[in-house]
């Protein structure tokens, strides 16, 4: 039965993902996408994808200071190889499971119980959903008066409602239920992974500034900080595969209400995968790599 339901999940998400895909594709008008494409800016792409390598190394140090609060010492290369590894799986494998069972796997390897292992990849995630909504918490009020209304309140609902939530979380574990287990989201040991979940997600943002700077598009930067946000949280639901064609189609949405093209949506989106593909590589070395040892 497990597997009739992970079949189905799976068989979902690929319709999910080839539908919107699909629905992109048949209204984008590939020679205005080739135009497009011919132009860019090689410079601003290659800064993109070094600005997308820098938040890695800051996830992995994240990733290491959770830990730590157990008092689970490891090498910061431990944990970026680690991390590299589960990334890589995540982009080749759909959903995001496989990763997050290969990094908790490699932590059990080294002597940290397999429940303190689960819930450090489990905290680590949800400190980077954090980072989003502290950005939001900000960018919203401020520059997010173009979304409709209907999203606009509901964005902003869900922001305040998830940092409140939060806080009330961490004050009941440090004051109220203090333990071992919860240690990585009491104070002050989350003040640390909370502050570098948001630098995470700045330098998220600005990967796609910077794609957009190599599309010649004349878009504010502010607006790229409403816009990836929300694109970042809806693609890291499991709906679709690693988020392809969520990325896309929202980002086609989002700046066609700043009066830009279908086109400059779609490739602002793929380019942004190509960066995913391209970063996945190291991961993926080191993954086959080290497979041989476990065998």
């Amino acid at each position: 039965m497990k597997r009739i339901k992970h079949l189905l999940s799976l068989g979902l998400r690929f319709i999910i993902t080839f539908g919107i895909l699909f629905f992109l594709f048949k209204k984008t008008d590939f020679v205005k996408l080739k135009e497009i494409f011919k132009n860019l800016s090689l410079p601003f792409y290659l800064t993109a994808l070094l600005c997308f390598n820098s938040f890695q190394l800051m996830v992995a140090l994240r990733w290491q200071k959770i830990c730590e609060t157990w008092g689970f010492k490891q090498s910061y290369l431990f944990f970026l190889k680690s991390y590299l590894m589960g990334f890589s799986l995540n982009t080749v494998m759909p959903g995001i499971v496989g990763g997050d069972l290969l990094r908790t796997f490699l932590l059990t390897r080294q002597g940290l119980p397999f429940k303190k292992a689960t819930f450090s990849v489990m905290i680590d995630r949800f400190y980077g959903l954090l980072g989003i909504f502290f950005i939001l918490s900000i960018s919203l009020p401020l520059y997010g008066q173009f979304l409709p209304k209907k999203l606009y309140y509901f964005s902003t609902i869900l922001t305040y409602s998830t940092i409140l939530s939060f806080f009330l979380i961490s004050v009941f574990f440090t004051k109220i239920y203090s333990t071992d287990y919860f240690r990585p989201v009491s104070l002050p040991y989350n003040l640390f992974p909370i502050l570098l979940g948001v630098l995470i997600q700045v330098f998220f943002v600005l990967q796609f500034v910077l794609l957009g700077k190599a599309l010649h598009l004349n878009i504010s930067y502010v607006y790229y900080f409403v816009m990836i946000p929300i694109i970042s949280f809806l693609a890291a639901l499991p709906i679709s595969i690693s988020g392809l064609g969520v990325r896309e189609g929202v980002l086609s949405y989002f700046v066609s209400l700043l009066g830009f093209s279908i086109e400059h949506g779609v490739l602002l989106g793929m380019l942004g995968y190509s960066l995913i593909l391209i970063s996945a590589l190291p991961g993926l070395y080191f993954y086959l790599k080290a497979k041989v040892s476990w065998k």
